[in-house]
């Protein structure tokens, strides 16, 4: 199937906090979208989402182009249950998929005006996910790797004015500004959820750069390791 990627029709899910969210979007905008907050498990509300979505963009769910999920860090259960249902839709459809991870998501929602721009994520246990981006071209840019630590921890690497987004930084928002003081800069709380808008728009930029995606490569993508798995470890069974 030959796409003109400019004019591609994507479908977009985020599953990677209490919040599920799912939208179809082109290179103009979000055609339709829904987004529920109830608390309730993904999995019981998440294909209903999808197909309210398809339905009120108009476009029939045979002519989308590409599907693009959030794949973390975010909740263990959350991602497991976006990535298998988009990756299920892709292989049905024959359409390819890409995953996003959510620190880049938010970080391409701050606005770019700090040396830094610092996607925070509470990652529970006084801790968060974290990376540091820089402005390239207007874009976010990331700088070394995506970590899980706690937030002094963070503020330490921090060597000049710098963007928090995100409910970590919300959350320790205290710590940040104690820390570095007018070197911190916050984002607007509106900016802190991502948009499925700006899952497409990067699910749009790796579908122009690489046109062979495959759906093994849609991952979750955790950081931190989960619970089974430490207890298995702490147990001496891996």
């Amino acid at each position: 199937m030959h796409v003109v990627w400019e004019s591609m029709k994507i479908l977009a899910v985020d599953t990677s906090t209490s919040t599920c969210s799912v939208g179809i979007a082109n290179a103009d905008g979000v055609l339709a979208e829904s987004v529920d907050s109830s608390g309730q498990t993904h999995a019981r509300h998440l294909m209903g989402m999808i197909h309210r979505s398809i339905a009120a963009s108009g476009i029939p769910i045979e002519e989308i182009d590409g599907l693009a999920v959030v794949t973390g860090p975010g909740t263990f259960t959350g991602l497991r249950i976006g990535i298998s249902t988009i990756k299920g839709l892709a292989y049905a459809l024959s359409r390819p998929a890409v995953g996003v991870t959510s620190l880049a998501a938010l970080a391409s929602q701050a606005e770019l005006h700090t040396k830094f721009v610092c996607p925070v994520m509470d990652a529970r246990r006084s801790e968060v996910y974290y990376g540091l981006y820089v402005s390239e071209g207007g874009e976010a840019s990331q700088v070394g790797m995506h970590h899980v630590a706690p937030p002094s921890e963070l503020a330490r690497e921090i060597d000049g004015s710098c963007q928090f987004i995100g409910n970590g930084a919300r959350l320790y928002r205290e710590t940040f500004e104690t820390a570095l003081g007018s070197l911190a800069m916050f984002s607007h709380a509106c900016r802190d959820t991502i948009r499925v808008e700006t899952v497409a728009k990067l699910a749009l930029k790796q579908f122009q750069e690489n046109e062979q995606h495959k759906l093994s490569a849609v991952v979750p993508y955790y950081i931190r390791k989960s619970d089974a798995e430490r207890h298995a470890k702490h147990d001496g069974s891996v």
